[in-house]
C-alpha cells in the first residue's frame, strides 16, 4: 500500500509541476507557440512523465480549469435567489479575470468557453426544466446563453474592465428576464 501511495504522490506532484510550468510559460507566450518540450524542461520532468498524465497541453489546462468551473456552478445551482446566482457568477469571473486575461493573450479562451458551456448546459438541465425543448431547441438555447454571457465577460476583460461590475451584471441580467 505504501508504494501505491508513494506513486500517487509522485503522480500528483508531477501533474502540479507540469501545470504550474505551463501556466508560467503562458504568461509570456501563447499556447499555440508552446511545446511540450518547453513545459517539461521548465517542470523538470521527462516527456514520458508528461505523456503518462496528459495527451496534450490543452488537456493540462482543461484539468486545471474544470474543477474551478465545477465549483462555481455547483455553488450557483444550490442558491435559491436568482440574484445571488448572478452575484456568484460575477464574483467568479472577477476572481479569475487574471486567468481570463492570460487566456485571451495566450489564445485559449475557446478552451475555457467549452468548459463554461458544458457547465451552463448542466446548470440549465438541472435548474430550468425544458419539457418541450429537446434536441436542437435546447442546444440553440444553451449555445446562445453560454456564448452571450461568456463573451460579455471576455469583452469586459479585454477592454480593461472599465465598466463597473454592476454595469456588466446588469447586462447579464438581461439574458435572464
Amino acid at each position: 500500500m505504501a508504494a501505491t501511495e508513494h506513486a500517487q504522490t509522485i503522480r500528483k506532484d508531477t501533474k502540479e509541476w507540469i501545470t504550474g510550468s505551463l501556466l508560467g510559460l503562458l504568461q509570456n507566450k501563447p499556447l499555440s507557440k508552446l511545446t511540450i518540450s518547453e513545459v517539461v524542461k521548465k517542470a523538470g520532468v521527462s516527456r514520458m512523465a508528461f505523456y503518462r498524465n496528459y495527451e496534450s497541453l490543452e488537456q493540462v489546462l482543461e484539468e486545471y480549469y474544470e474543477p474551478k468551473f465545477a465549483d462555481i456552478f455547483h455553488k450557483i445551482a444550490f442558491q435559491t435567489s436568482h440574484q445571488q446566482k448572478l452575484t456568484d457568477l460575477t464574483n467568479f469571473f472577477l476572481a479569475l479575470s487574471g486567468d481570463f486575461q492570460t487566456a485571451i493573450e495566450g489564445g485559449y479562451t475557446e478552451l475555457l468557453y467549452q468548459i463554461f458551456k458544458r457547465h451552463i448546459a448542466q446548470f440549465y438541465d438541472e435548474i430550468i426544466p425544458f419539457p418541450d425543448w429537446t434536441g436542437a431547441k435546447r442546444d440553440y438555447w444553451i449555445h446562445f446563453m453560454s456564448a452571450g454571457v461568456f463573451e460579455i465577460w471576455v469583452m469586459w476583460i479585454k477592454n480593461g474592465q472599465k465598466e463597473t461590475l454592476e454595469e456588466i451584471s446588469s447586462l447579464i441580467r438581461l439574458f435572464h428576464k
